[in-house]
């Protein structure tokens, strides 16, 4: 019997680069104002403080963000597929019904054809297993 140990290893980083970017999770690092102008200049005795110098851009997990990479990668030839993953791994509720429906609004906002559920299952495997092609060669490269 043979084990798939590097299948399980996708499967997982998939799962935790759906979680990282979440699509429920759009807009959550923003946060809420705390303060009105008015709150601020009376903390600071009627001056307007200084502007906040520097840039500083989202953190993201490596781990995440190399799958990103990947995905990206797989939208610059097939962007149905991307949209396919990102709505199976990075959405929210039952993979057959919510997500499907997920996809086929992405889809949809970027005026292509919407699928099929038995074309959104057999592309999400196509583009687990395209992952998995090119995350085998990414290990291979620093092996090397």
């Amino acid at each position: 019997m043979n084990i798939d140990t590097f299948g399980v290893y996708v499967r997982a980083e998939l799962d935790h680069w759906g979680r990282e970017f979440a699509l429920h999770r759009d807009c959550e690092y923003l946060g809420h104002q705390s303060k009105n102008l008015l709150a601020v200049l009376i903390e600071h005795q009627g001056e307007m403080p200084g502007r906040v110098q520097g840039f500083k851009p989202l953190e993201t997990d490596m781990r995440a963000q190399k799958i990103e990479d990947i995905v990206a990668h797989i939208a610059r030839t097939n962007v149905d597929m991307a949209v396919v993953l990102r709505a199976y791994f990075c959405g929210m509720g039952r993979k057959k019904v919510e997500r499907w429906e997920t996809c086929n609004l992405l889809l949809a906002n970027m005026k292509a054809r919407v699928m099929t559920q038995r074309a959104y299952l057999e592309m999400a495997r196509r583009g687990e297993d395209r992952v998995r092609g090119l995350l085998e060669g990414v290990i291979m490269q620093s092996a090397a």
